[in-house]
């Protein structure tokens, strides 16, 4: 069983994709987003060395109305952080890793990888939930776009390739010489 499960696993992870005009889009998606929030984690990494960036946190949030109690980020994050502290310089470390991140995905995608497929749909389901929060909490063009955006990339890469469905006879039927039921294309 082990053996079976680590053939498809070899199997699955090492073919490549057809590269689509929708998975250029999300390559260039997720290279944009990579870029800035890396970007981003630096300058606040930056600032926050040179300022009082809880002071103007605080001040922002007072002035946008934004009560850090009630939102879904802040819960997420005290019950998966407890006892951190929210310091600027640890969540610019946790834009540049969810960036680079991004940037992983966009480069296995580049590379043509099954597994990109994989993560790209488990990255950007992960925060749905958060959106659709956000979207109700206070809806903006912005933030429904981009929750449009993470929706139609999973939508497609889940009915494209079928990720995570079972498929007939386990592997594809058009391998050669495939390690599960010992049959190639012709069979």
């Amino acid at each position: 069983m082990i053996a079976r499960a680590r053939s498809w696993a070899k199997w699955e992870f090492g073919r490549r994709i057809e590269v689509t005009g929708f998975i250029r889009f999300i390559i260039v998606e997720r290279f944009l987003k990579g870029v800035v929030l890396i970007l981003g984690g630096i300058v606040l990494i930056v600032a926050s060395s040179q300022t009082d960036l809880h002071g103007v946190a605080t001040r922002l949030q007072t002035e946008l109305n934004l009560d850090p109690g009630r939102h879904l980020w802040r819960r997420l994050y005290e019950k998966l952080v407890s006892g951190l502290s929210a310091h600027p310089d640890e969540i610019g470390v946790g834009a540049i890793l969810y960036g680079m991140l991004e940037g992983f995905e966009g480069w296995g995608l580049v590379l043509r990888r099954r597994w990109a497929e994989y993560l790209v749909v488990l990255a950007t389901v992960a925060f749905i939930p958060v959106e659709i929060d956000e979207l109700l909490r206070k809806p903006t063009l912005f933030k429904a776009a981009a929750f449009i955006v993470n929706v139609a990339i999973v939508v497609y890469l889940v009915w494209r390739k079928r990720l995570f469905l079972e498929r007939r006879g386990g592997f594809d039927p058009e391998a050669p010489g495939d390690a599960i039921s010992g049959r190639g294309a012709a069979a």
